[in-house]
């Protein structure tokens, strides 16, 4: 499966952390994945320009860590002793796929559109059955534009004020956010600028692995985060199958130890992969 679901948490699922003049806090979410399944508190640390997301959807041997400086995401699975590295370098690589995949795939994405049932069977499976025509077919078709739009009444999230918005891509609804100014979460500069790097680090990512990612039938919606400020409390997904969400929960006050934040010794580094 794609590691789509790493980047729906940190996209928008990486959000607050309200420091304490002595503790660090710990931020939790409750987690979503798909309406039939129960929410799954999701914990968020924030400590000197790093943020970590334990346990990635319930996952206990699942952990994502984000530095600013240098800006480079791990995912670091535990069961496997593995970190999966994503830098500036790599985004790059994949915009550089992206280009010569693009007109080849639009062209083949045109003739499969005109294929008849029993052709349709052949080519799946010639392509291992794995990818479905119609998938391909759609990911020929140009990404569109996103546009968000704010509701003209705040609402409020655990007794904290937001402003809510809808993100359309085209004239499609994707997902619905409600964003919370960092000055109604005692959020520090440092801390809030540490947020703002990883959003604009994964807004770079998304621009440029988008049409790569429809490929495998993920459409990965642009931040523009340009447009809006201040951190998500609230966030639903309507364009996926899974219905995804999160919804802040409560913050956590205690003291974070400097190990906490650091990738175990011995573990086998790799390159970022965007599907498995």
């Amino acid at each position: 499966a794609m590691n789509h679901r790493i980047l729906f948490y940190l996209g928008l699922g990486i959000s607050i952390v309200q420091p304490a003049a002595i503790a660090d806090t710990t931020l939790e979410y409750l987690v979503t994945e798909g309406s039939a399944n129960p929410a799954k508190t999701q914990p968020v640390i924030i400590k000197e320009g790093k943020i970590l997301v334990k346990a990635v959807g319930g996952d206990g041997n699942l952990d994502i860590l984000y530095s600013a400086s240098p800006e480079i995401i791990f995912m670091v699975d535990h069961g496997k002793h593995s970190v999966m590295t994503l830098d500036e370098a790599q985004v790059n690589q994949f915009a550089k796929k992206t280009e010569v995949v693009q007109p080849l795939l639009q062209g083949l994405g045109e003739q499969l559109t005109k294929l008849d049932p029993k052709q349709r069977s052949k080519w799946e499976s010639m392509l291992g059955g794995k990818i479905p025509l119609d998938t391909i077919a759609e990911a020929a078709k140009p990404v569109q534009a996103t546009k968000i739009v704010k509701s003209g009444q705040t609402r409020k999230v655990v007794g904290i004020v937001c402003q809510p918005m809808t993100i359309y891509q085209g004239k499609t609804k994707s997902a619905e956010v409600c964003m919370a100014e960092p000055a109604k979460l005692n959020l520090s500069d440092a801390d809030y600028a540490t947020l703002r790097s990883l959003l604009s680090f994964l807004e770079r990512v998304v621009g440029k692995t988008q049409f790569l990612a429809k490929q495998f039938g993920i459409n990965l919606p642009e931040l523009n985060l340009k447009e809006v400020s201040g951190v998500p409390l609230e966030f639903n997904d309507l364009a996926g199958k899974g219905q995804n969400s999160f919804r802040f929960k409560q913050s956590v006050a205690t003291t974070i130890s400097a190990d906490v934040m650091k990738i175990p010794d011995g573990y086998q580094y790799g390159p970022f992969k965007l599907w498995k």
